[in-house]
């Protein structure tokens, strides 16, 4: 296994897969949108509580928002993602067909083109009649 000291930009890295994880930017929306709707709701007045059948529905969903805010952020913490490191290539990680050709016969992207295509037939003009 390696240590951090033979890989200097993997904590930066780490820092950055959390960033920009999905359910950090899902936690930190619903944070956001919880504050706002938790503070409408904590300024709410009676008239605005009897327009939806005398329950604070602006706390309660705000309250709601924070909490989710704040399950994906801790979710986040405790199972960071997971990030996959490249590992040397050697000729025993080939398929068995390749082995003998080398590691130069594979290309180095799957969807790189191999050698270039014979050219087609060429077409044959119809006769007129």
């Amino acid at each position: 296994m390696t240590s951090p000291e033979e890989r200097p930009g993997e904590q930066s890295t780490d820092f950055l897969a959390k960033l920009f994880d999905i359910r950090s930017f899902t936690g930190t929306l619903f944070l956001i949108f919880g504050v706002i709707v938790t503070v409408v709701g904590l300024t709410a007045s009676d008239a605005d509580i009897a327009k939806s059948a005398g329950l604070n529905l602006a706390l309660i969903l705000g309250l709601i928002m924070l909490l989710m805010g704040a399950i994906f952020i801790v979710w986040l913490l405790l199972r960071p993602p997971q990030l996959l490191h490249s590992h040397e290539v050697t000729e025993e990680d080939l398929p068995e067909q390749l082995r003998h050709q080398g590691l130069e016969a594979v290309p180095e992207h799957p969807g790189e083109p191999g050698p270039e295509p014979p050219p087609p037939p060429p077409r044959r003009r119809p006769s007129g009649h």
